[in-house]
């Protein structure tokens, strides 16, 4: 198959212009179509839902969801998304996951699930530094049941297939968690892949964040 271009999306609260991951991109220009939801106001998933169409299918495979705040360090970003997708038969391609959960408080993917059933690694800046550490959650790649909503790519055809959009029930927390359990159950493929970022945000900080805490009490509500 002739690989096309990536299309990779992000939702940002501002103009988008100097994010992360746009600067990260300068290197793959060949490779991929930025689009970037400029001082977006919705959810994540209502963001990312307009580009799951089939029109898009006329000029590409996959589709990328990516945090702002990521910066992808992988020249062979397009090449290892095809092979994820067509060797892996991959449907949703992440970068750290679990392959079981239980669902429990605090509902985040890597606390409901074992470290044994981890996969995937992420490198992340630390504190007023230039340094940068990797976590690296476990072997990849692997069939994961929960991707980590940082860096989800999508093969547009199969997802459309099967009706799979991200769930609009949540604006940011939990729509990946609840995406994820939603694709497993129209039988869509998930799992990690070894592909190089840095994600220069420092997650939660505070499992009493209202905001957090709303998105839980929905979650928990709907899955538990």
């Amino acid at each position: 198959m002739k690989m096309k271009k990536i299309l990779v999306v992000t939702c940002t609260k501002g103009d988008g212009k100097n994010t992360q991951l746009v600067n990260s991109l300068n290197g793959l220009k060949d490779d991929v179509s930025l689009v970037i939801v400029a001082n977006n106001k919705k959810g994540l998933s209502e963001c990312y839902n307009r580009y799951i169409t089939p029109e898009n299918l006329i000029k590409h495979d996959i589709v990328l969801f990516v945090h702002d705040d990521v910066f992808i360090d992988d020249l062979k970003l397009k090449g290892k998304l095809y092979a994820a997708i067509e060797n892996m038969n991959y449907d949703i391609v992440g970068l750290a996951g679990a392959k079981e959960i239980k669902i429990s408080e605090p509902a985040l993917w890597h606390r409901m699930s074992s470290q044994q059933s981890w996969s995937g690694a992420v490198s992340h800046s630390m504190d007023n530094s230039s340094k940068t550490f990797v976590t690296s959650f476990g072997p990849w790649p692997s069939r994961c049941l929960i991707l980590d909503g940082l860096f989800l790519a999508v093969d547009l055809k199969r997802v459309l297939e099967v009706g799979w959009k991200f769930n609009e029930d949540y604006l940011y927390h939990h729509y990946d968690i609840a995406s994820c359990i939603d694709a497993n159950n129209k039988k869509l493929k998930m799992g990690t892949y070894p592909i190089h970022v840095t994600h220069h945000s420092p997650g939660l900080r505070n499992l009493n964040d209202k905001s957090f805490l709303r998105s839980q009490q929905t979650f928990l509500r709907n899955y538990q």
